[in-house]
C-alpha cells in the first residue's frame, strides 16, 4: 500500500518509522489516483448541489465529509445523520448536542446545514478544510490497516494533552482503549457506575501525565508492545518471544490499572 509504513513489522518498529518519515509517507500517499479521485468527486458535487437532501442522500460525498471527522463508519445510518446535520446547535436538547460523540456535533457545526443551508459547505474555506481533515484521517486509517494499533497510536499521541479530567478519557473512545490496554484495565469495571470508573482511573493514572510529551511517547510504545504480543501469541510461541524482547519497559506506578471497563461506561 503505498503511503503505508511498516507493513508486516512488528507495531513498535513501525512507530518509530512513522516518527522519522511520517510526512514523507504521507506526501506520496496524498498524490495516489484513489485519494485525488474522491477529493475531485466531493469537489464537483459539492459545487452542483441544490439542497440538504441531494447532500445527504449522496452515499460518496457523505463518506468523504464522515471520514474528515473520522465517522465514515456511520455513512449508511441516513436517518441518524440527516437528525444530526439538522439539529438546533443553540437547544442544549437538540439531538447533535445529546450524542455521547462529540464528532457528530463539530461535523453539524461545520457543515451548518440548519442554519445556512448549502452556503458554508460550499465555501471554498469549508471544502478546504474538509480536504484537509479527509486527507489525515485516510492516512492514518492506512496505517492502521497496515499495522494493527498505529491509527490508535497517532490518535492518543495527537490528542492526549487536551485530556484535562478523567471525564475526557473515559469519553473518549480511542483514549480508553489505549489507557486500559496499556494499564490492563479489568473489565469488569465496566459493570460499575461512572463515578467508579473516575476514581478506578484517578487511582492509576496522573491526568496530568497526559500533557507530558515523554509520558505520551513512552504510553504509545507501551501500547504497541502488548498489541504486539497480542498478535504475536496468535501466531504462536517463537513469535511471542520475539514479540517479548520488543516490550518497553513501562513505569505504571506498579500493579494493573482498573480503567478499561471505566472507560467504556462512560460512552
Amino acid at each position: 500500500m503505498v503511503g503505508s509504513i511498516g507493513s508486516g513489522l512488528p507495531a513498535v518498529v513501525a512507530w518509530k518509522q512513522l516518527e522519522k518519515t511520517g510526512s514523507q509517507q504521507r506526501e506520496r500517499w496524498e498524490k495516489q489516483p484513489s485519494v485525488q479521485r474522491e477529493i475531485e468527486y466531493a469537489k464537483n458535487f459539492i459545487a452542483k448541489a441544490k439542497n440538504v437532501d441531494e447532500l445527504i442522500n449522496d452515499r460518496r460525498f457523505m463518506s468523504f465529509a464522515l471520514s474528515a471527522f473520522g465517522l465514515e463508519s456511520e455513512v449508511d445510518k441516513k436517518g441518524l445523520l440527516r437528525k444530526v446535520l439538522l439539529s438546533d446547535l443553540t437547544d442544549i436538547n437538540s439531538y447533535a448536542n445529546r450524542m455521547n460523540d462529540a464528532r457528530f456535533k463539530e461535523l453539524a457545526q461545520r457543515l451548518d446545514l440548519k442554519g445556512s443551508g448549502l452556503d458554508v459547505v460550499k465555501s471554498e474555506a469549508t471544502m478546504n478544510s474538509l480536504t484537509l481533515r479527509y486527507k489525515k484521517n485516510e492516512f492514518d486509517k492506512a496505517q492502521g490497516q497496515a499495522t494493527p494499533g498505529m491509527r490508535e497510536a497517532i490518535y492518543f499521541k495527537e490528542n492526549a494533552g487536551r485530556m484535562k479530567s478523567p471525564w475526557d478519557v473515559l469519553g473518549d473512545r480511542t483514549m480508553r482503549e489505549v489507557v486500559f490496554k496499556v494499564f490492563d484495565l479489568p473489565r469488569e469495571v465496566a459493570v460499575q457506575s461512572v463515578e467508579s470508573q473516575a476514581t478506578a482511573l484517578t487511582r492509576k493514572v496522573d491526568i496530568s501525565k497526559f500533557k507530558d510529551a515523554k509520558w505520551v511517547e513512552k504510553t504509545i510504545q507501551s501500547y504497541l508492545s502488548k498489541v504486539d504480543q497480542e498478535k504475536a501469541n496468535e501466531n504462536g510461541g517463537a513469535a511471542s518471544m520475539y514479540a517479548s524482547l520488543l516490550t518497553p519497559l513501562f513505569d505504571s506506578g506498579g500493579g494493573s490499572l482498573d480503567l478499561l471497563q471505566a472507560l467504556s461506561t462512560r460512552r
